[in-house]
């Protein structure tokens, strides 16, 4: 058995049950749960392109995409929108690592074989017990979210580091409920500290809200 094998019979056997439980549907590498609003949830395991037969290694991956964030990712990116939600579109991203990763360090798990997988899977389950189905869950709710946004975090990336994209996350979550000083605030920001070279796209991103508003 390749440690590939080993990985994929223990995250069918291991993790499926447990995700499947939390609401999330799919096989491995990506599971996936929804909401009747449009909102989106993805737990992914992504293995090491370097891994070989007989070693691999492998982290898991969350992502949380609210309608409106996939609203807009569909009018930018057109016919290049994907069918399914990959964990890469995800508005919130984060990453979990093994029991014991340092802070800050982007630790993996080694699979080499069948006792090997069974052990990181059952720790990548106890990961997302602790920091991931909580997480994720609790940003279904559209008031959670704007207080994460609101809070400067989503996952890996955080206000501090990326003011004007999180003005452009919070105009999309505020663009439904019509016109507003809040979401006006949001624009102005997120135009008057956009990069040159992304002015274009700022611009488009400014008139494509403020349309979804007017129609609220």
């Amino acid at each position: 058995m390749t440690a590939q094998e080993a990985l994929k019979a223990a995250l069918r056997d291991q993790l499926g049950p447990v995700a499947r439980l939390q609401g999330y549907k799919g096989s491995a590498p990506n599971w996936r749960k929804s909401s009747a609003a449009g909102d989106w949830a993805v737990v992914n395991v992504q293995t090491s392109s370097f891994s070989g037969a007989d070693h691999l290694r492998c982290v898991v991956n969350l992502a949380f995409a609210p309608e409106p964030w996939l609203r807009w990712q569909a009018e930018n990116l057109g016919a290049g929108m994907p069918k399914s939600m990959p964990e890469s579109l995800g508005l919130y991203r984060e990453r979990l690592h093994p029991e014991g990763t340092p802070e800050g360090t982007d630790g993996w798990w080694d699979v080499t074989d069948h006792e090997s997988a069974r052990l990181a899977v059952a720790d990548m389950i106890a990961q997302l017990e602790r920091t991931g189905w909580p997480v994720l869950e609790s940003m279904f709710s559209r008031e959670a979210m704007m207080t994460r946004l609101q809070g400067g975090d989503l996952g890996m990336m955080k206000r501090s580091n990326f003011g004007t994209f999180f003005a452009r996350a919070e105009a999309l979550l505020l663009m439904d409920a019509g016109p507003s000083d809040a979401l006006e605030s949001q624009l102005n920001y997120a135009l008057d500290n956009v990069m040159v070279t992304q002015r274009d796209n700022a611009e488009r991103f400014d008139t494509w809200v403020r349309a979804e508003a007017a129609r609220a």
